[in-house]
């Protein structure tokens, strides 16, 4: 009996030996990009997720992770994505389009699904009324699966000034009919939208809490001196750079931010709404140029290959590089609903492939364009 008390003494002792600084079993400092505490610190951070500790990274309704910043290391750099249904679309009166509309958006969403990532489906007009008039809510689908759901403002080329509150219908019109559909405290965010009036304090009026798809027709609100160069006059935004990314300078871009007004692109202390930008480019377009090639300049003609994937990569892992990691960050990438379709398949998983690795070193995290709202205005409290 003596003996094995004795023995039981020595095991004691030789395992709390390991675990002493220094030992064999000393815990070894965190690699890049993982956690600097265990599940249940209130940290969700590194490799943890909805699915691997839920107590710090609380689920959507679909189980997909919700991007939380916390105030530990660097702010996050998040990828989003932006799918318009646009205002030209035929769907409130052709079931068949809408039809075609939804099993489109069902496929890229089931792909999503299996690499864990997040898209962003913004609703004009026409799509919005036709998931009431055909009975078929594909709207609230995609909220219910956890994935982002918005507001596409897919005018701003008016060319006559007019009352900040005339301006604003605009806007609310494009709002209610969402806001029907998913609910207004999931309907927080428009994408468009810009043009020669306010439209800061006219999306905010509607009930707008953030502006993301920021372009070129963004600039026609501000005085040449408040603009990207001499050449940016009206006719040059109009018929050139209407949709470029905006701001035009990449590292004010890619950093939401609160203005008062649509003046400038400068942050304000007592913003009206938050403006989150980051559009790089249709994805099919990123070899011809991030940030330069808009939908009209680059469809059919840009061919979605693996090429614009890895052009993509690249420039993610440049701008971790190159970013101030003291505040939120983000990147959009436009992908069309006509992207999601068999034929893209290869070049579709490829591109979740090639993301999801960015997210397991640390460098990207994927989120909705409303996480990114809701990050920045935790981050800055």
């Amino acid at each position: 009996m003596k003996i094995s008390f004795l023995i039981l003494l020595l095991f004691i002792f030789f395992v709390s030996a390991c675990n002493l600084p220094g030992g064999s079993g000393a815990t070894q400092a965190p690699a890049p990009g993982e956690s600097t505490g265990p599940c249940g610190d209130g940290v969700c951070s590194g490799p943890e997720d909805a699915q691997n500790c839920p107590a710090d990274c609380p689920s959507s309704p679909a189980g997909t992770s919700q991007p939380a910043p916390v105030h530990q290391g660097d702010a996050p750099l998040y990828l989003t994505t932006m799918t318009h249904m646009e205002g030209n679309f035929t769907d409130d009166r052709d079931q068949a389009v809408f039809l075609r509309h939804v099993e489109e958006l069902r496929y890229g969403m089931d792909l999503a699904e299996e690499y864990n990532a997040l898209l962003t489906i913004e609703s004009e007009k026409p799509f919005a009324r036709a998931n009431t008039i055909w009975n078929l809510n594909i709207m609230a689908e995609a909220r219910d699966r956890g994935f982002g759901v918005g507001t596409h403002c897919d005018f701003g080329f008016q060319s006559e000034l007019m009352p900040v509150e005339q301006y604003a219908q605009f806007f609310a019109e494009n709002k209610a009919l969402v806001d029907a559909l998913v609910g207004a405290e999931n309907n927080l965010g428009c994408s468009g939208g810009g043009g020669v009036n306010d439209w800061a304090q006219a999306a905010s009026m509607a009930g707008f809490k953030y502006l993301d798809g920021i372009v070129g027709m963004h600039y026609l609100s501000m005085p040449l001196e408040n603009r990207p160069d001499s050449t940016w006059t009206d006719d040059y935004i109009r018929t050139v750079g209407y949709h470029d990314s905006a701001p035009v300078d990449l590292y004010q871009r890619i950093y939401p931010f609160g203005v008062a007004n649509a003046q400038d692109f400068a942050a304000d202390e007592n913003p009206v709404i938050v403006v989150s930008p980051g559009a790089l480019g249709i994805l099919s377009g990123m070899t011809e140029g991030i940030g330069e090639v808009g939908y009209e300049q680059c469809h059919p003609e840009c061919v979605l290959t693996n090429a614009d994937v890895d052009a993509l990569a690249a420039k993610i892992r440049e701008i971790d590089l190159n970013r101030d990691r003291s505040r939120i960050a983000k990147v959009i990438v436009y992908i069309p609903a006509n992207f999601y379709v068999p034929e893209n398949e290869a070049v579709l998983r490829y591109f979740f492939e090639q993301t999801q690795i960015l997210q397991e070193q640390g460098i990207i995290t994927w989120a909705t364009q409303k996480h990114v709202y809701e990050a920045y205005i935790a981050w800055n409290q």
